[in-house]
């Protein structure tokens, strides 16, 4: 986790410096346009790669606990399968782009990006499967390199580009080249192996594991994009790009913090055949969460205003702060979810991953549709917020019998009230004193000092908490950790 919580937070850098390039280089239309692109791949994503990236983490990560050969043919038969499914989710991609222009653009002139996107959607797809294999080979350094070396390049051929071509298009094949080069570095470490292995493994076992859980997948991302897809629908390109830039902002949390936490998750509890190891996982899983997510998506939500304005340089997308900050909010709920799911995937119950991505599906859409035409951009957070709570409250229940052993209620409160004061007290400057972006790093400071003195009041750490931030703060910060 060291190491990919490290990559994740410099990429996420990057992928700032990236977005706040187009938020700032692009006109307000195509930023929003740029956004419905973006959505309507990564829904057909999910058909694209129907659960087979997770598949092949789980087998590789299993079988080669028993035989190293078996797990190679294994991710070969995986991959084979995903060009075919990523080749015909483009194609029928291809064909109703048309249709996706009309929809989001209110016209068919913006065809050609959506093309574009089919390019997109087909790299990515096949780069999530093959980044699988790594993932499942537990080379969790050499997957955090690979992606944070495309990262760079992507980023410096997008800010080089955009500020000398104001398109749009150029935003797409920044994404282009960043698939490109994962689906290659990939391939380069895994195909050789692949291609010489042995053995036999049966198309049907893939299939059997991976249809619950791609359409789990599909399901999911309806419930996770159902918000953008009405406000694309309902409002214009301009709302849309509003909307997206607060849900990218808000997307960091993922990113640095739960991304890195769930790509060790899944091999580690798949390769793993003991309840009660399985369970201290999850535990430990939501336990970091609690103190490493929850206080900065607090954070968040207090100077939401403020990163607003790092990142889209003001203009209109200042109206996005109220999406920001209800989302930030009820992040835990987003990062529950997401654990649990990894978790069910991890033991095979591929089934509840559907049940709970139909579940939220229907929520999202309802709300929505019911929110939206009233509330606007703050209706959509609000029904991807709603989505956040149940979904979280009906995955721990499927996973109940590993939830068993998770922490007394005592620390989770504990957890929420030392987050909440210092946001309260933040969130209050921010709106009745200053929301200029001079004061997010002194805020931020502020909050975090805040935060210290109320783990230390509530006694919110064990001595296994400050033993871990003793084995991953820095030398010259170790001696400080037993004040806590």
């Amino acid at each position: 986790m060291g190491s990919l919580t490290i990559q994740n937070l410099a990429t996420s850098v990057l992928g700032f410096v990236f977005v706040a390039t187009l938020l700032r280089l692009l006109p307000q239309e195509q930023y929003g346009i740029y956004s419905a692109v973006l959505l309507s791949t990564g829904i057909a994503s999910t058909c694209a790669i129907f659960g087979l990236n997770t598949a092949t983490t789980r087998y590789f990560a299993l079988l080669s606990e028993q035989d190293e050969a078996s797990s190679w043919v294994a991710a070969r038969k995986i991959f084979l399968l995903s060009i075919i499914f990523s080749v015909a989710s483009t194609a029928v991609f291809l064909i109703i782009s048309p249709f996706l222009s009309i929809y989001f653009t209110k016209g068919e002139s913006w065809t050609w990006i959506f093309y574009l996107g089919g390019a997109y959607l087909l790299l990515s797809s096949l780069a999530a499967v093959s980044q699988g294999v790594i993932q499942g080979m537990k080379k969790y350094g050499l997957l955090a390199k690979i992606i944070f070396v495309s990262r760079i390049v992507m980023t410096v051929f997008a800010v080089a580009v955009l500020e000398v071509e104001h398109n749009i298009a150029w935003a797409i094949v920044s994404w282009l080249v960043y698939n490109v080069l994962i689906l290659g570095l990939s391939l380069y470490f895994t195909a050789p192996k692949m291609i010489r292995a042995k053995g036999s493994f049966d198309y049907s076992r893939i299939m059997k594991y991976t249809v619950p859980l791609g359409v789990a997948g599909i399901i999911t991302v309806l419930s996770s994009s159902a918000d953008q897809v009405v406000v694309g629908g309902y409002l214009t390109p301009v709302s849309l790009g509003v909307y997206n830039a607060a849900i990218t902002v808000s997307g960091v949390l993922g990113i640095v913090l739960l991304t890195s936490l769930t790509t060790a998750l899944l091999p580690e509890a798949a390769s793993s055949s003991i309840q009660t190891t399985i369970a201290n996982g999850f535990r430990l899983a939501i336990r970091f969460a609690m103190l490493g997510l929850l206080p900065a998506s607090f954070l968040m939500a207090a100077v939401a205003p403020q990163l607003l304005s790092l990142f889209t340089g003001g203009r209109g997308y200042l109206a996005g702060a109220g999406s920001l900050e209800l989302i930030s909010l009820f992040y835990i709920f987003s990062a529950v979810q997401t654990i649990s799911l990894t978790m069910l995937q991890a033991i095979g119950k591929t089934k509840q991953v559907m049940i709970v991505g139909a579940i939220a599906a229907t929520t999202d859409v309802l709300l929505a549709i019911s929110l939206v035409p009233m509330f606007g951009i703050i209706g959509a957070a609000a029904s991807k917020a709603a989505v956040f709570l149940i979904g979280s409250l009906i995955s721990i229940y499927l996973l109940r019998d590993y939830a068993k052993g998770l922490d007394r209620a005592s620390f989770y409160l504990k957890g929420v009230v030392a987050a909440m004061i210092p946001f309260a007290f933040i969130a209050s400057l921010s709106h009745f004193v200053t929301s200029r972006l001079l004061t997010l790093v002194p805020y931020s400071i502020c909050y975090f000092a805040l935060f210290l003195v109320c783990i230390k009041f509530t006694k919110l750490l064990t001595e296994e908490d400050r033993n871990f931030l003793s084995y991953i703060l820095p030398q010259s910060t170790k001696k400080y950790v037993k004040y806590l």
